[in-house]
């Protein structure tokens, strides 16, 4: 009787089954690192010609596609990756604005 009433609550109340949704699987992002390689290889070799402006630029350049790879293929929780993608963000906005304001003081100052 026991078997009947489980069958019986089984097909009346089915247990939710989790279904795991398939990983995204991340490509090998070979661009993006041939992209931080050249940032740093301008950054290390221009260092002497920079001035401290050029220098923050290319900085924050090459750490936000350093984060955006560690974003990328980090295995971080959704908390971390949330921050990685806001330091990335935030990094590559004040690049931009470096780079800005190095024109304005090129062209206009």
């Amino acid at each position: 009787m026991a078997k009947q009433y489980k069958k019986l609550q089984n097909k009346l109340h089915p247990k939710a089954v989790k279904k795991e949704e398939p990983q995204y699987k991340p490509g090998k992002d070979y661009l993006l690192l041939i992209m931080i390689g050249i940032t740093f290889i301008l950054t290390f070799v221009g260092w002497e010609q920079f001035d401290n402006t050029n220098r923050a630029m290319y900085f924050l350049l090459t750490l936000s596609l350093t984060l955006t790879y560690l974003y990328r293929h980090g295995n971080f929780s959704e908390k971390i990756k949330a921050y990685v993608n806001a330091a990335s963000l935030g990094s590559i906005g004040l690049a931009v604005a470096l780079f800005l304001l190095n024109l304005y003081y090129q062209f206009f100052g």
